[in-house]
C-alpha cells in the first residue's frame, strides 16, 4: 500500500520526509543533542572552515529546535530535488517519489545522519549541479548550462570542500552524451574556481581566525557515538545485502532496455554514485568517519529501482517498513 502511494506522481508526497525527520532525529548512535553548548560563535560539534556552513553552524548552536526545523526543511528539499532529477532526466523509468521517502531512512541509519552537517547542506546546490547536464542541451544552450554547472558546484563546495571533486561527474556525462568540444570541458571547471575563490578570498579576509578548510573534513570532538547491539547489526547487514543484491539485479535489467540516449544519462549517474563513494573513502581514510549525506544520498535513488520494479508491491512494503523499524530501533533502541 506504502510502496503504491509513493509510485504515484504526487508531489505532495515528499512532505512525509519532515514527518520521519521529527520522529527519528538526530539518526542512529544518537543520545541527546549535538550541538548543545556553542564554543567561540558557533556550534562545538560542527566544523568550522568552509564560509558558507559557519553561519548555519551559528543558527544551530542558538537553539536546540532551530537543529530539528532546519533538518526537516533541508532534507525536504534535497528528497524533492533527487525526485526531480531523477524523474525529469530519466534516470527512473517513470515518475515516483520513493527517493525522497527512502532519504530520511537512509540517514537516520546513519550515526548523526539527520543532523543538517556540511555535507548534507552542499548537497542540494550539487544535486542542482549535476543534474544540469543530465537535461538535453542543444549547442546554443550547452556553455551556459555547463557553466551554471560549475558554479553551483562551486557553491555546494563553500558548504563541504570536497564536492569540488565531482566536477569529473560533469565531464564524465559529456563524454557518454556529447561530441567531443574542449571548451565544454573547461567551462565547468572554470565557474567551480571562480566561485570558490572568491568565497575563499571573501573569507581569509573577513574571518581569518575561523579559515580552516580541512575542518569541514571532521566530525569534531563532541559528535559522540554508542555502539549498537550486535544483533542490530545483524539485521542491518542482512537487510541492506538483500537490498543491494535487488538494485544489482534491477538497475542491469532497466540499463539493458533503455535507448542508447536514456543509457548515457544513466552512465553518468553510476559515475555518479561511484564519484560520491570515492569521497566516502577519502573521508574515511582522514576521520575514520563518513558524512552520511555521501552514502544516504546516491544509496535512495538506487533503492528506488528494486522497489518501483517489484512485480508485487507486497515486496516493496516489507522492504520500506523494514528499513523503518531500523531506523526506530537505531534512533531509540539499546
Amino acid at each position: 500500500m506504502l510502496t503504491k502511494l509513493l509510485r504515484q506522481d504526487r508531489p505532495v508526497l515528499i512532505f512525509l520526509g519532515p514527518l520521519l525527520v521529527l520522529l527519528l532525529f538526530p539518526g542512529a548512535g544518537s543520545s541527546g543533542v549535538p550541538w548543545a553548548e556553542p564554543v567561540h560563535g558557533y556550534a562545538s560539534w560542527s566544523p568550522a572552515g568552509m564560509p558558507l556552513y559557519i553561519p548555519v553552524a551559528r543558527l544551530l548552536a542558538i537553539h536546540p529546535l532551530i537543529g530539528i526545523l532546519v533538518s526537516m526543511l533541508l532534507i525536504t528539499m534535497v528528497g524533492h530535488r533527487m525526485d526531480r532529477t531523477g524523474n525529469d532526466s530519466e534516470v527512473f523509468e517513470r515518475r515516483n517519489h520513493l527517493s525522497s521517502m527512502l532519504l530520511p531512512l537512509l540517514l537516520a541509519l546513519l550515526p548523526h545522519g539527520l543532523v543538517p552537517g556540511p555535507a548534507l547542506v552542499g548537497a542540494l546546490p550539487m544535486l542542482f549541479a549535476v543534474s544540469k547536464p543530465w537535461s538535453t542541451m542543444n549547442r546554443a544552450e550547452a556553455p551556459h548550462k555547463l557553466f551554471d554547472a560549475g558554479l553551483l558546484l562551486g557553491l555546494a563546495a563553500l558548504f563541504y570542500l570536497p564536492y569540488a571533486f565531482l566536477v569529473v561527474v560533469l565531464w564524465a556525462t559529456l563524454a557518454v552524451t556529447r561530441p567531443f568540444q574542449w571548451r565544454e570541458y573547461v567551462l565547468p571547471a572554470v565557474g567551480g574556481a571562480a566561485i570558490l575563490f572568491i568565497g575563499w578570498g571573501v573569507a581569509k579576509l573577513a574571518f581569518p581566525e575561523i579559515w580552516d578548510p580541512v575542518a569541514s573534513f571532521h566530525f569534531g570532538e563532541n559528535a559522540e557515538l554508542h555502539e549498537p547491539h550486535w544483533m542490530y547489526r545483524v539485521v542491518l547487514f542482512g537487510i541492506l545485502a538483500i537490498l543491494a543484491v535487488a538494485v544489482l539485479f534491477t538497475f542491469q535489467s532497466v540499463y539493458s532496455r533503455s535507448i542508447i540516449r536514456v543509457q548515457n544519462i544513466r552512465a553518468s549517474f553510476l559515475a555518479f554514485a561511484f564519484a560520491m563513494g570515492l569521497l566516502a573513502l577519502f573521508a574515511w581514510w582522514l576521520d575514520h568517519r563518513i558524512p552520511p549525506a555521501l552514502l544516504a544520498v546516491p544509496a535512495s535513488m538506487f533503492l528506488a529501482f528494486p522497489l518501483l520494479h517489484a512485480k508485487r508491491t507486497a515486496w516493496s512494503d516489507a522492504a520500506l517498513w523494514s528499513l523503518f523499524l531500523l531506523a526506530v530501533w537505531a534512533r531509540y533502541g539499546p
